[in-house]
């Protein structure tokens, strides 16, 4: 459901899948309200009565609903007043859990071997999702090998730590030397999966928010 700061993603245009970011400020018994959308930095122009579809993301699964604007607000915030969805009108979504985004991060990384011994090495992240990662390093490895990865991420102010053992399923060479390895994830848990997953949606939308700010 609704509910203060929840972030929103808001399509003026039913026909165009082009959204805008807005935030609830306050929600009401009839109506709620919320914070922008902006369009790089510029409040959208939205009229009363205009129908929209909002979508927003809570606990793993994307939810959607269609509503109507009822009035322009100035004070004390720029955005709009919009009709409160009944329950039965906002349709769940279920979201891919290994979907994948673009981020560099550093990452150590060792060979597993039957000596127990770990030589750490430096890489870069390519991708990451809550099911693996793609790495970039000089260093040829086999296909199958298996790894012990360590990399940080910040979530939502937090640094957190990952150490988790990882599969190489495909190399590919890129022309200026460097192998860039898909790794799966092994015997990852549920809540690494579920914080990882926290982590990428994040970045998402700060790409997404940055796309729409022009910067």
């Amino acid at each position: 459901m609704l509910h203060e700061f929840l972030k929103l993603e808001l399509y003026p245009n039913l026909a165009v899948k082009k959204s805008f970011p807005a935030q609830v400020q306050e929600v009401k018994e009839q109506s709620f309200l919320i914070l922008g959308p902006f369009d790089r930095g510029t409040l959208l122009f939205l009229y009363p009565e205009q129908e929209v579809l909002i979508e927003y993301v809570e606990e793993g699964c994307r939810y959607q609903f269609a509503t109507r604007i009822i009035r322009r607000l100035q004070k004390p915030f720029f955005g709009y007043e919009l009709l409160l969805p009944t329950p039965e009108s906002i349709h769940r979504i279920q979201l891919r859990r290994f979907v994948r985004h673009k981020k560099v991060l550093d990452v150590c990384y060792a060979l597993l071997n039957n000596n127990g011994e770990l030589n750490w090495k430096k890489a870069k992240s390519v991708d990451l999702s809550s099911g693996g990662m793609k790495i970039a390093t000089s260093e040829l490895l086999p296909v199958n090998s298996l790894l012990k990865l360590q990399f940080y991420v910040e979530l939502k102010g937090k640094i957190i730590e990952f150490l988790l053992d990882g599969e190489i399923k495909r190399v590919e060479k890129i022309p200026s030397g460097i192998y860039h390895y898909g790794i799966e994830f092994k015997n990852i848990t549920r809540q690494e999966q579920d914080t990882l997953f926290a982590y990428v949606f994040q970045e998402m939308q700060k790409s997404r928010r940055t796309m729409a700010d022009g910067k």
